[in-house]
Formats: structure tokens, C-alpha cells, sequence
């Protein structure tokens, strides 16, 4: 698994409670307002409903979305038909599938042994009521830790299964899966420079394999490849590929096929394919990049400046620069048994 780097994504928390502990709820809150301020959680409560939303849907939403599940347990709580028929139900479900963990907070003093939740953990420490400890903060304290470590271990474990899944769609070139998965892993590790590589590579790679394989260009007439020409014909298309190309650059700017894809797609002009390709160079100086920058060198006019990219082209064993290089050689040795004498 990369790194881990500071995420920007929250862990959801659900409060499961009955209304008669609304003042209990909310002094844990406070204890949890610093997680919330860090974005290790992000709490919700049915008093948050905005007006004119159906209250019932919006708690199930909620509920069917949060990774971390509180049930502030009491007298109430367990006599409330709501909390425990509907919410609590609906929780321990989500806790057995593996989609979400649910935690008991123990409020006030009550017989919830032989409850759905009994065999979970609960809090605060060893499950002692909030109400019997001789200093509450201290309780408060207790389930904040406790939260604390449950948030953590579950962002963990999220990045590692989405890390597990990166790799799988990698293997299999399944890059659009490669790409969402990226995204989604740098929404919690947004600085991870091995994951904004990778997935940089998937955008790139997404599109490559919608081409032919070869250059981007037909060698000597810099013609697009067919390929890559019938689809940037498709206006969606080729916004499509523009903003993907844009993306990678901005994911991994020391990526040399991001400027090598760039020069053939967004370039509008000869100076600014050739930028491209001097940045693709920079980054990685291969026998093909400089055969590419030689043709749009020439093309632009500036014949000293192209030849000696193909002979350094040709030296580093590029083929075509090879021939082309042989090609002008012979042509001399013609000339010169032929007799011929530059002009003076």
C-alpha cells in the first residue's frame, strides 16, 4: 500500500438516539467537534434536517450511508420504536454485512443485555453510563478516543481495499476502473505522489490503447495517425481527451507521455508541439522524442536545429532516424563518385 498521506475525506457518522438524551447527544458533540474540525468525521443528526425535506427519507439516507454508527443507548432509546425497530435494525445490518461499524454508547444506566448490540464493544470504557461516572468530560473523553481509533482504522482499511482493487484493474488493463479508483484514492490521499502517478498513467494509458501503438503522427507528412485522427474528429472526443490529458498533467507534470500525447492532441500550433516535446525530452530523453521533435522541427523551418535531433536520434538507436540518416549518407557518396562539387 503507498504511504499514508492527510486525507480530506471524513469518515460519515450516524447519531442513533432518542430525543428525550437530545441534551446528552449533545455534549458528546461537542467532544467531537475537534475530529470534525480535523475531517476525521463528519456528524449528522436528524436536527440537522434542512425545511421541507421528508424526514423519514433523509434519516434512511443517511443512515444508508454512514460508515460509522453511534446507538446512544437508554431507557428510552430501547422503549423507542423508531430507534430500535428501524434505526437500530437497520444498523446491525449494515454491521454484519461489513459496510458499516456500529458502536454502542451507553448513556444512562439500562439493562441492554440480550439487545442486537450487546456483543459490540461499547462505550465509554468497559460500558459504564455516561451518567455514573463522577466526572462526565471524562466519560465524553472516553468515547471520543474511542471513535477516534474506530474512525482511523476504518479510513485505513478503505484505502487499503481501494488500493487492492487499483492494483487488479491495473493487471487487467481495465483503465477507466483504474482511473475512478485512482480518483477516489486521492480524495483520502490527496498528496500520494505514487497514486497521483499511477494515476496519471491510467488516463494516459485509457486512451492509448484506442490507438494503434505507433507514433502519434505519420512519419514525414506529420499527419495525425488514422487512428487517433477519427477520433479527435468526434468533438466530444476530443474534449474528452483534452481534459483527461489536462488532468494527468496536473496529477504527475513529470509524466513525458503526457507532453508526447499533448504535442499531438492540444498543441494548436508547430512552437507549441515542439514546447511539448522538449518537455517530454526533458523528462525522458528518448531515441523517439527526438525523432518526433526533428519532423516538427523541419516542419517549422529550422533545418539546423532538426538534423541534429535526428542524428541524436539515430545514435540512440532509433530506426527511422537510422534510415533517413543512411538515406542523405548515400545520397553523398553518389554524389561524390558522380563527381559532383558543392557550390562555392
Amino acid at each position: 500500500m503507498s504511504p499514508p498521506s492527510k486525507s480530506t475525506t471524513s469518515i460519515e457518522l450516524f447519531f442513533s438516539y432518542a430525543h428525550e438524551d437530545e441534551e446528552l447527544r449533545n455534549e458528546l458533540a461537542k467532544h467531537l467537534r475537534l475530529l470534525e474540525r480535523r475531517k476525521v468525521i463528519s456528524a449528522w443528526h436528524d436536527r440537522r434536517i434542512g425545511a421541507g425535506k421528508e424526514w423519514e427519507q433523509e434519516i434512511d439516507t443517511r443512515l444508508n450511508q454512514a460508515h460509522l454508527i453511534l446507538l446512544l443507548v437508554s431507557s428510552d432509546f430501547l422503549a423507542s420504536d423508531y430507534c430500535y425497530d428501524v434505526e437500530m435494525k437497520r444498523a446491525m445490518e449494515r454491521h454484519e454485512t461489513g459496510d458499516a461499524r456500529v458502536i454502542p454508547v451507553i448513556l444512562r444506566d439500562v439493562d441492554w443485555r440480550g439487545a442486537p448490540f450487546s456483543k459490540l464493544n461499547a462505550l465509554p470504557t468497559d460500558g459504564k453510563p455516561v451518567t455514573a461516572w463522577p466526572n462526565r468530560d471524562a466519560a465524553f473523553t472516553s468515547i471520543e478516543e474511542g471513535i477516534k481509533k474506530a474512525a482511523e482504522e476504518l479510513l485505513r482499511g478503505q484505502i487499503e481495499h481501494l488500493f487492492e482493487k487499483l492494483e487488479k484493474a491495473e493487471s487487467l488493463k481495465n483503465w477507466p476502473n483504474a482511473i475512478e479508483l485512482g480518483e477516489r484514492i486521492l480524495k483520502l490521499l490527496p498528496d500520494d505522489k505514487v497514486t497521483r502517478s499511477r494515476t496519471a498513467e491510467a488516463y494516459i494509458e485509457n486512451w492509448r490503447r484506442r490507438f494503434d501503438g505507433s507514433l502519434y503522427f505519420n512519419p514525414g507528412t506529420l499527419s495525425l495517425n488514422h487512428r487517433l485522427e477519427e477520433l479527435l474528429r468526434s468533438p466530444d472526443n476530443s474534449r474528452k481527451i483534452k481534459a483527461d490529458l489536462t488532468r494527468a498533467q496536473e496529477l504527475d507534470p513529470d509524466n513525458a507521455n503526457v507532453y508526447y500525447w499533448r504535442s499531438a492532441v492540444i498543441g494548436t500550433s508547430l512552437n507549441e508541439k515542439i514546447a511539448d516535446m522538449t518537455q517530454a525530452i526533458r523528462i525522458d530523453p528518448r531515441a523517439a522524442y527526438y525523432y518526433i521533435r526533428s519532423v516538427l522541427l523541419a516542419r517549422s523551418g529550422d533545418q539546423e536545429a532538426a538534423r541534429q535531433d535526428l542524428d541524436h536520434a539515430a545514435k540512440l538507436g532509433d530506426k527511422r532516424a537510422q534510415a533517413e540518416v543512411a538515406r542523405e549518407q548515400d545520397n553523398e557518396q553518389i554524389r561524390d563518385l558522380l563527381g559532383f562539387k558543392p557550390e562555392a
